[in-house]
């Protein structure tokens, strides 16, 4: 028996301090599910006074298990424990396996009103990816962010290695992001190309531009189509997701759902790529979710997971959950599924809700 401690990021969760050791055991144990060395007795504990994420596995892990830990967002250093005596522990460092495919400062460097902590939306890729029938992998992931702002789950995805794309109804805030993205892409000599596109349905039902990079770390990687990224903005409106992307698309999607305090949500007839807007302000997010989820639908793959972050004073999680099962998707609950949720402030309680196609 092996003992593993992490000790956590000291800015992780700092908003929401008292909820983060919850959250983080959460996240460790679904990680787990990718292992295919038995670990148990997940755990908090306090060692010098310091509080340590610990595991208990049969053997020492592997390289790429020892790399799902060093992704964990609350991750700071790995060691394992040596019991020294009957209260004593000597704790030995392990080298972190750093498998960032992009720049980490991609996420952290861009500030905006309304973004989402770079941190919190690690632990929604996590439990997702953990969650779907893909963990033991070690493929090409799709990823999809239906609401996806300026873009901090799509940049998130790319540091994990990721192709990613996201539907944002803002033309404004789709164009920002791409220049924010290519200016980073510049900056870091990255080889790319950036094209855009407009779509339009029969009788221009929906509108949508699109804006699509590929890139590569290296001449030679730009040379061999194997080797190149991608990445996909659409300024456009969500419930045409599945005229955007084809059937079976993506393997995860991760939305951080407006929380109904600063923002609401645009029901009815909404605000399409030409910025013309017909429709009313709502801060119940069940109107936006409920008029996108068949579309989400059709572009996850099966076995693919819905990870959505939401303010559950505006919408109980069992009106959530009941939501999104009745389009066909199963919500995973109990044991770390159900500890989630946590005070941001005294207007939002945020909570995740995990599904799987």
């Amino acid at each position: 028996m092996v003992t593993y401690a992490i000790l956590a990021n000291p800015g992780h969760n700092r908003v929401y301090f008292d909820a983060s050791k919850e959250l983080s055991l959460a996240e460790l144990t679904i990680a787990a599910n990718a292992f295919s060395t038995s670990c148990k007795n997940f755990r908090c504990e306090d060692i010098a006074e310091v509080p340590y994420y610990m595991l208990d596995a049969e053997e020492t892990l592997t390289r790429r298990e020892m790399g799902i830990l060093s992704r964990l967002s609350f991750c700071y250093a790995i060691f394992t424990v040596e019991a020294c005596g009957e209260a004593q522990k000597v704790l030995h460092p392990v080298s972190k396996v750093d498998a960032a495919f992009f720049n980490p400062s991609i996420s952290t460097i861009l500030k905006y009103s309304g973004k989402t902590n770079e941190l919190f939306t690690r632990t929604m890729l996590n439990a997702a990816l953990y969650s779907s029938s893909f963990a033991g992998e070690n493929g090409q992931f799709r990823l999809l962010d239906p609401i996806s702002g300026k873009g901090t789950t799509l940049y998130e995805g790319l540091i994990c290695g990721f192709d990613v794309s996201g539907v944002e109804i803002g033309e404004k805030t789709v164009h920002e992001a791409s220049v924010y993205f290519k200016k980073f892409l510049e900056s870091e000599k990255w080889k790319h190309s950036h094209s855009i596109e407009k779509l339009s349905g029969e009788n221009k039902s929906y509108q949508a531009k699109v804006h699509r990079f590929e890139f590569a770390s290296t001449k030679e990687e730009w040379k061999n189509p194997d080797k190149l990224r991608h990445l996909t903005m659409v300024a456009g409106d969500s419930r045409f997701t599945d005229r955007y992307f084809k059937k079976n698309s993506f393997h995860m999607i991760v939305g951080d759902l407006p929380y109904g305090v600063a923002h609401g949500n645009v029901a009815g007839d909404w605000k399409s790529a030409d910025g013309k807007t017909s429709g009313s302000l709502t801060r119940n997010p069940k109107e936006l979710i409920c008029a996108c989820l068949p579309a989400w639908w059709k572009v996850l793959k099966q076995g693919g997971v819905l990870a959505l972050s939401w303010n559950a004073f505006v919408l109980p999680k069992k009106e959530m959950a009941g939501a999104v099962e009745k389009n066909g998707f199963t919500v995973l609950a109990g044991g770390p599924y159900d500890k989630f949720e946590h005070r941001v402030d005294q207007a939002i309680k945020r909570d995740i809700l995990i599904a799987r196609k």
